[in-house]
């Protein structure tokens, strides 16, 4: 958790953002399933080829790997469109709300 955490600080000390935007996050998406897509078909092919489950679910891995390191880091492919924020509202003094007991002056009917 530690090296997770320096990680972080270090990231947002050097200014890199360190999240995907929402088109980065669609790229993302159509990549991981496209990668897992081909690896799983060329798996269940090289599988009946060989006559080994074994072999693919090796090659089926090969391609969740691969999926996995395109797609969980914030490339920079994935940072092109970062969304603005608006400046924080300057901040203002809440007022007290004043209780009183009693009964309420609305009607019931």
């Amino acid at each position: 958790m530690y090296l997770i955490t320096e990680t972080v600080q270090l990231l947002q000390v050097s200014n890199t953002s360190i999240f995907q935007d929402f088109e980065g996050q669609k790229l993302a998406e159509i990549l991981q399933y496209a990668i897992l897509a081909v690896f799983g078909i060329a798996g269940f092919i090289w599988g009946y080829i060989a006559e080994s489950f074994q072999e693919t679910f090796y090659v089926v891995s090969v391609g969740s790997l691969l999926a996995s390191l395109v797609v969980l880091p914030p490339w920079p492919m994935f940072r092109k469109h970062s969304l603005p924020f608006q400046p924080a509202a300057p901040k203002t003094e809440k007022k007290a709300a004043v209780q009183t007991k009693g009964k309420s002056s609305k009607k019931r009917n």
